[in-house]
């Protein structure tokens, strides 16, 4: 089985591998057509990320990102030796090292692309800049972090990478009560599309503080901080916050999935 799932495994990263790749040189043919500037390159990489590519890609990010650091774990829980397994180790064992295996291979693919797109940009248009920052660039930047400048780019890798890891566990954490593995595949594209559009839906109706609760539990908030509604930031700094408090809502409710899925199980017997 083990090979199998790895099979698997290495076929995602090659397609979407491949995805990304034709994505970022089609982006950089049309960007070689403007000045050959950092802004430029911050720019062509930002919309190349999530929440302004294509939706065919959106979907294949929450597909294949979730899925590469649990499918082996979803594999063990519905097959007929899963008992015989638990019974050697508990369940809260099994649970916590699918936990922290699904957080980091979603992290470490994510941080993988988005540094593997950016130095492709930057190798095809002009590197991004070192120095301070200038204010005409992040007048002219599309998003929160696009702004010509390797830090804030770095910034945004890195949360991105960190909200991926958070958004595979709580995909994994409902896998749970998912029985067909083909399911548990495409969960990822399902939750997360609902995630997108049930707030945004919801946002329609309400203003103010509310309209601010219905953003903290909206996904991009958590894989692409400052990509999507960005008129909700007054600064950077409150994007921060609601990157943190977008973790802990995520987090929390990945937790309180886990902790019922174990009761049901012990209940079971």
């Amino acid at each position: 089985m083990s090979k199998r799932v790895f099979f698997y495994l290495i076929t995602i990263f090659l397609i979407f591998g491949g995805i990304v790749t034709i994505e970022t040189l089609l982006a950089i043919f049309e960007a070689n057509t403007l000045p050959h500037n950092a802004l430029n390159t911050s720019n062509t990489f930002y919309m190349l990320q999530f929440g302004n590519v294509s939706e065919i890609v959106s979907i294949l990010m929450l597909i294949m990102i979730p899925i590469s650091g649990s499918l082996l774990f979803t594999y063990i829980k519905n097959n007929n030796y899963f008992y015989s397994f638990i019974q050697r180790h508990s369940y809260k064992k099994f649970l916590s090292k699918a936990l922290i295996v699904t957080f980091l291979t979603a992290f470490i693919f994510s941080l993988v692309i988005l540094l593997y797109q950016l130095l492709l940009i930057s190798l095809s248009i002009h590197p991004l800049d070192w120095g301070n920052i200038d204010a005409k660039n992040v007048i002219s930047g599309v998003t929160m972090f696009d702004d010509g400048n390797l830090s804030s780019t770095v910034k945004f890798i890195l949360l991105s990478s960190f909200g991926w890891g958070i958004y595979a566990n709580l995909v994994f954490s409902i896998g749970l009560f998912i029985k067909k593995n083909a399911i548990n595949i495409i969960s990822g594209g399902i939750i997360g599309s609902s995630l997108i559009i049930v707030p945004a839906l919801v946002s329609h109706l309400f203003q103010g503080a509310l309209l601010k609760m219905v953003y903290i539990v909206s996904l991009p908030t958590l894989i692409a901080p400052g990509q999507m509604n960005v008129q909700y930031f007054g600064n950077q700094n409150q994007l921060y916050i609601y990157f943190v408090l977008s973790t802990m809502v995520y987090m929390s409710l990945t937790l309180g999935i886990v902790y019922f899925w174990i009761k049901k199980k012990q209940k079971e017997g």
